[in-house]
C-alpha cells in the first residue's frame, strides 16, 4: 500500500524539511499518512536503525557496518503487544 512521508528537523522550532536523509538531526520528526492514518513519528536513534517511533508505531530504515542507510527499503511496524508486532507491506508513493 502506498505511503506519503514528510520529514522535518525541528531545531529551535524552525520545522526545516529533509531533503538528504543524512542530514536528520535530534528533534526530528516524520509524517505519515497511509491506510487512512496520520502518523507524527519523532526520531528515535537505535543501534543499526535509523528510526522514527512513537512505541505504537515505528518507522525504521536499516543502516549498513559502513554507516549507509538503506533508503530503498524502509520498513513500517505497528506494536501491538509486549514484543508482538505487525510489519506493515508498503512503498512510498512517488508524488511526495
Amino acid at each position: 500500500m502506498p505511503l506519503n512521508l514528510l520529514i522535518r528537523n525541528n531545531f529551535n522550532g524552525d520545522f526545516i524539511q529533509v531533503k538528504n536523509i543524512e542530514e536528520i538531526e535530534p528533534g526530528a520528526f516524520i509524517n505519515i499518512d497511509w491506510n487512512n492514518k496520520k502518523l507524527m513519528l519523532p526520531y528515535s536513534p537505535r543501534k543499526g536503525f535509523l528510526s522514527f517511533s512513537d512505541r505504537k508505531w515505528e518507522w525504521r530504515y536499516k543502516i549498513d557496518k559502513m554507516a549507509n542507510i538503506d533508503e530503498e527499503s524502509p520498513i513500517l511496524y505497528e506494536n501491538i503487544k509486549s514484543a508482538k508486532y505487525i510489519k506493515h507491506e508498503c512503498y512510498i508513493s512517488e508524488n511526495e
